[in-house]
């Protein structure tokens, strides 16, 4: 039996000043003193200084008592109490306990004859809470007020005054992020614990993660604060498998794989009322990262196979996000069946013809860790990544998805031979710069002034 108590603190501290003036007068001479203070266009520019300073500060109390009844039996208890300067009083403080129990069931006597074969076989049960207090502001429950040097829009004494304003509102309730994980595992060992491995898998609540609060009144003229309103569930597995020897020459060597996976459900979100559905959207009882879009059929090779698409969605065709739909622009599939193609009202109840087409959250991380040491002599080979992420990209990510497109009043066209790849119902170009047809294109015609109606977020291009 063994007890530990401690004591845990820590301090950031965070630092930061700077300061501006123009005309530098000697390029790799930026000197405060041979300046002139004048802009390229010679009008005189005040010089500027800013700084701020953070902090923040935690403190913890931890104690441990571990039981190991001749290496078969394995209990052990922990138990933390942290606060953060972060919160408020009565917010400031909580508890983390945690527990696990271990068998090693190949020190058991009823399986010596086969501990040549298999060392260790251990089965694991635990429980466990942690705390996050990097909930987001530096001073989250405390509302500042923000300074400004010389910013007003009127005049006194021929100077534009400082100015403050308050900021946004604050919830003085803010406390810690609450995580529970139940786990259940198992260890193993085989041929004198050259082949290791182990597996478990786990659920994880979120408590209380920090997200927005419910709209409020416009009227308000402000953003509703941030409050612990979010829960989510993580159901996931991990599973690692290695080898290590060492043979008669000396040379050692091991190699270990890992995978792990995991899918994360939002239980509990009131901030989403309606239940909007999109990008970045939590939606109670769907799961983190879906990704909504259309369904593509694919890009129309003439004005035929365009206005027999039209004409099977008599109730609006494609009007409710585009016009002008014409050969070379995509064909979306009508899911809801109602004769036309619409988002609805983008929420859960009320989708149209949206569905859910990937999801943007990394799946299968895996990892590959090779190691070789032979007379003092070591290298080491290590590979990781994912195997699976859906990925849909918003702002400008459509200009460099597609190449050349039109949007308002702008050509986006990218310098990429892929990216002419895009539909032509004929040859185009002079001067031995001709560009031949293209009806199998992977991209849609470009188009000016149309809105992004070839751009919504669909299946094709995920």
């Amino acid at each position: 039996t063994k007890i530990m108590l401690g004591f845990q603190t820590e301090s950031m501290q965070q630092e930061f000043s700077s300061t501006q003036k123009y005309g530098v007068m000697i390029g790799d001479m930026p000197y405060f003193d041979i300046t002139t203070g004048l802009d390229g266009k010679g009008n005189v520019k005040a010089t500027k200084a800013n700084g701020n300073g953070k902090r923040w500060k935690t403190a913890g109390f931890f104690g441990r008592l571990n039981y190991d009844y001749m290496g078969r039996y394995l209990a052990e208890i922990n138990m933390r109490y942290d606060g953060s300067s972060r919160f408020r009083r009565g917010s400031r403080w909580q508890w983390s306990p945690s527990f696990s129990l271990g068998w090693n069931i190949a020190q058991e006597k009823f399986w010596e004859s086969l501990t040549d074969i298999a060392n260790t076989l251990k089965l694991r049960v635990s429980y466990g809470e942690l705390g996050n207090q990097n909930t987001t502001a530096w001073y989250p429950t405390y509302r500042d007020m923000i300074l400004k040097s010389s910013n007003g829009t009127w005049l006194q004494d021929n100077q534009k005054p400082n100015t403050a304003e308050p900021g946004d509102l604050v919830s003085n309730s803010l406390t810690w992020e609450k995580v529970r994980t139940w786990d259940v595992g198992f260890d193993y060992g085989f041929f004198n614990n050259r082949l290791t491995g182990s597996f478990d898998y786990y659920i994880r609540y979120t408590d209380g993660m920090v997200g927005p609060a419910p709209e409020l009144p416009s009227t308000l003229g402000t953003s509703a604060p941030k409050t612990n309103n979010c829960n989510l569930r993580t159901n996931g597995w991990e599973l690692s498998i290695g080898w290590r020897d060492r043979l008669n020459s000396g040379l050692g060597y091991s190699a270990t794989f890992t995978l792990s996976d995991a899918k994360t459900i939002v239980t509990s979100y009131p901030s989403n009322a309606t239940n909007t559905i999109g990008l970045n959207k939590y939606v109670e009882g769907r799961e983190i990262g879906e990704i909504w879009g259309l369904q593509t059929i694919g890009i129309a090779k003439s004005e035929e196979e365009m206005q027999a698409h039209l004409s099977s969605l008599p109730k609006g065709g494609q009007e409710a996000i585009g016009s002008k739909w014409s050969a070379g622009d995509i064909m979306y599939r009508d899911l809801n069946g109602d004769g036309k193609i619409s988002k609805g009202a983008s929420t859960l109840d009320d989708h149209g013809d949206l569905k859910v087409i990937g999801n943007s959250t990394p799946r299968y991380f895996f990892g590959i860790d090779l190691n070789a040491d032979w007379k003092g002599f070591d290298v080491r080979l290590f590979f990781q990544g994912v195997m699976k992420r859906d990925y849909w990209g918003k702002d400008n990510f459509c200009g460099y998805l597609f190449g050349a497109r039109g949007d308002k009043d702008m050509w986006h066209a990218r310098g990429l031979v892929e990216y002419q790849d895009y539909f032509r119902a004929q040859a185009i170009g002079i001067d031995g710069h001709e560009l031949p047809a293209n009806l199998d294109a992977y991209y849609p015609r470009p188009v000016f002034k149309e809105g992004a109606k070839n751009q919504e977020t669909q299946s094709r291009y995920l």
